[in-house]
């Protein structure tokens, strides 16, 4: 007889609203350096795919503004190309960040998962752009609260589709969590930051491991820190090849 069951694997939100967490982040990144031993190349043909989805509408964007006459260096064509761009890939970006989630609680990626949560476009898109005024308001205050916010909105997204928060709850919740232990989560943020120098230095050969490397960790991060529920079928309760479903 088949069952579906489900469970919560790592932390919660109740105890990550009370900072009731432990951040080790020696142990999570040696995690998600195995996961990502496993599934480098999914990852990299996700991000590749991302990555050429924006490059074009980049392309469509500024072929618009030519045949409308507008100048595409002036502040304001690229302010609007900036905010359509974030509009346009919020859910691809999610997609990727949930794959990391995904690799986090034991499941399988394909690429097309880059577009698991088309349906919910609109609602990642605001969420997107509401995140991005408030990291814009931050760098025009200040360089730091500005580079502070943007990590500390980090789990914005994954907590729109994984925990259906709205996404003014998302961004409290993630900025209130990630205040519990900003030290640690900006030593890793400067970690990743050296990492993706590397891949500047090595003319984007590194990006092979640096980019599935950084969505893993996130995703094991997230597991961690709220917990995620993860849907099992099989067999009298038994899991259907030992994996997890993409379900969020």
């Amino acid at each position: 007889m088949e069952e579906n069951k489900s469970l919560i694997l790592g932390g919660s939100l109740a105890k990550a609203m009370a900072g009731d967490f432990t951040l080790d982040l020696k142990g999570l990144l040696k995690e998600a350096w195995d996961i990502t031993h496993v599934t480098k190349w999914v990852m990299v043909q996700a991000i590749l795919l991302v990555f050429s989805l924006a490059l074009l509408a980049v392309m469509v964007l500024a072929q618009i503004a030519q045949l409308k006459g507008l100048d595409l260096m002036a502040p304001n064509v690229q302010l609007m190309t900036e905010i359509l761009l974030t509009l346009l890939t919020a859910p691809l970006i999610t997609g990727l960040m949930m794959m990391g989630v995904n690799h986090a609680v034991g499941g399988r990626s394909r690429p097309s998962h880059l577009f698991h949560f088309l349906s919910k476009a609109l609602l990642l898109s605001l969420s997107a752009l509401m995140v991005s005024l408030i990291v814009e308001i931050g760098l025009l205050l200040m360089i730091v609260p500005g580079l502070y916010l943007m990590i500390a909105c980090s789990f914005v997204l994954p907590l729109v589709v994984e925990k259906g928060m709205t996404p003014l709850r998302a961004i409290y919740v993630s900025i209130r969590v990630v205040s519990f232990k900003w030290q640690q989560f900006i030593l890793l943020y400067l970690l990743f930051a050296l990492l993706f120098v590397l891949v500047v230095l090595t003319f984007g050969i590194a990006m092979i491991w640096v980019a599935p490397f950084y969505y893993n960790t996130k995703g094991v991060l997230y597991r961690e820190i709220f917990g995620v529920a993860v849907r099992l079928t099989g067999q009298s309760g038994d899991s259907q090849n030992g994996e997890s479903i993409f379900h969020a």
